[in-house]
Parts: structure tokens; sequence; C-alpha cells
């Protein structure tokens, strides 16, 4: 791997800092998508038992983006219903931000790394034809070796891409996925407030 990385130059080496990075946040992105759903499975089955009983904090002391959305609207819950769902519009605004987070690296990195494995290809195309100048062209071989060293940046410039593309557009459809159940959730918040409010003043 070492003679791969050496032999492929300073852009060969760019590459694979670049899918260290992707890589980094395909695992951090991840781990928090995965805390989402583990959040939701944690605590949304027990609830309306949770609310019914009087407990003002169901959430415990989690600070996923369930528990943020239920604080706020618990805050305002003594409030109009339509003052609720403004305040689950801008939690979930928040939100929405929080889980796109570095998705934007992914899609930089798939943007760059061909450009950058073409870029590496030339250069070490170049300097294969400088030397065998300099050495002179009757050796096949020598053209044939240092054609194969410079597409190593073509080939390392694809994968890349291709693992970049593939993270990104799995992570922006979970982002949505989960989204989708925040704004569920939401809605089930109000009623459950709304209800606890009406017991309570009855």
């Amino acid at each position: 791997m070492y003679d791969v990385v050496a032999k492929g130059g300073v852009v060969f080496c760019i590459i694979i800092a670049c899918s260290l990075l992707a890589m980094t946040v395909a695992i951090q992105r991840w781990w928090f998508y995965r805390s989402v759903e583990r959040e939701d499975s944690k605590y949304m089955p027990g609830l309306g038992q949770a609310v019914a009983a009087g407990n003002t904090r169901p959430f415990g002391d989690s600070d996923g983006p369930l528990a943020r959305l239920w604080a706020v609207m618990q805050e305002v819950c003594t409030k109009a219903s339509g003052q609720m769902s403004e305040a689950a519009e801008v939690v979930l605004d928040k939100e929405s931000l929080r889980l796109e987070k570095y998705l934007y690296i992914l899609a930089t990195i798939a943007t760059i790394a061909p450009l950058l494995g073409l870029l590496g290809t030339v250069l070490g195309m170049i300097k294969t034809f400088h030397v065998a100048a300099m050495s002179g062209a009757g050796n096949p071989q020598l053209l044939a070796e240092g054609i194969s060293e410079a597409l190593y940046n073509t080939a390392a410039g694809l994968f890349v891409t291709i693992f970049c593309i593939i993270c990104h557009n799995h992570y922006r459809n979970w982002s949505a996925r989960r989204l989708c159940m925040l704004e569920t959730r939401a809605k089930e918040f109000s009623s459950l407030l709304i209800k606890g409010g009406n017991d309570s003043g009855q």
C-alpha cells in the first residue's frame, strides 16, 4: 500500500486525505442518525403513560431532538395551540439543519475527487513522458509502468467519488425520513400537552 501511495504522488495523498475525511463524516452521521432512532424507540412507547402520570420530564436527561422538541412545546403549552405549532416549527427548522450537518462535505468531496484523480493522472503522464524523452523512447516497459502508476490517481478519485455519492444520497434520504418522524412526533406532543392541560384544568 505504501508503494502505491508513493508512486501516486502528492495528488494521490490529497485524495487519500479526502477519503479519510469522507469516512469520518460518514461514521459520525451514521452514529447521529442512530442516536435519533434510539431516542425514539426508548421514550416514545411509554410517553403517553408518563405524561398521564404527571411526569413533566418524560425524556429524562436526554439531549436529543425529541427531548428538545418536547421541552419547547411544553414551555408554551399554556398558550394557544397555534403558538405551540409555531414553536414546533422553529425547533423543526433547527433540527433539519442538524440532520443535514456535514453532508455538504460529502457532496464537495464527491465533486472534487474525480478532478483530483484526473489532475494526478495528467501530472503523472507528463512526468512519465518527460522521463522517457530524457532516457530515450525505446523502452516501452518504462512507459507502461509510468502510465499504470499515473492511473492510480484516476482509480482512487473514482472510488472516493462513488463512496461519497452513495453516503450522501443515503444520508439525505435518512435525514428526510427522520425529519418526517419529528414532524409526526410534534403533532403527537401537541395532542398530549393539550390533553394534559385540559385534564389539569378540570
